[in-house]
């Protein structure tokens, strides 16, 4: 798993390209640096992008879960984008969608978030 690839942050939004297992592993080594980067950068919005994922086990929902926990405080949200079928079944089963917000892709959900953020005039 290469971390230099998994983590883009544009503005107050963090991307994470996850890989393509979310595993127990995976998942503790992501929720260790998305700390890191919720220290060190002003982060409000998060999104997880499922777009290289086969695999994902309850570890991954956690992780989504945590995040959630984090930008929620901020008035921020939890965007996802890239799902295959089979992890879109588990992200279903989980309830998931019901604090996370389902895009296509990550330049719908920056949008999405750039819409939020503009100035009603």
């Amino acid at each position: 798993m290469k971390q230099n690839n998994l983590f883009e942050v544009r503005e107050e939004t963090l991307i994470i390209h996850l890989p393509d297992e979310l595993d127990h592993h995976t998942a503790a080594i992501i929720r260790e640096r998305t700390d890191s980067l919720f220290v060190g950068k002003k982060i409000r919005d998060v999104i997880f992008d499922y777009e290289n994922t086969n695999f994902m086990d309850s570890s991954g929902i956690g992780l989504v879960m945590g995040r959630y926990r984090e930008v929620r405080y901020l008035r921020g949200d939890v965007y996802i984008v890239g799902v295959n079928d089979k992890i879109a079944r588990i992200l279903e089963i989980s309830g998931l969608y019901r604090v996370a917000k389902r895009e296509e892709d990550v330049e719908q959900a920056l949008a999405q978030i750039e819409d939020k953020y503009a100035v009603k005039k």
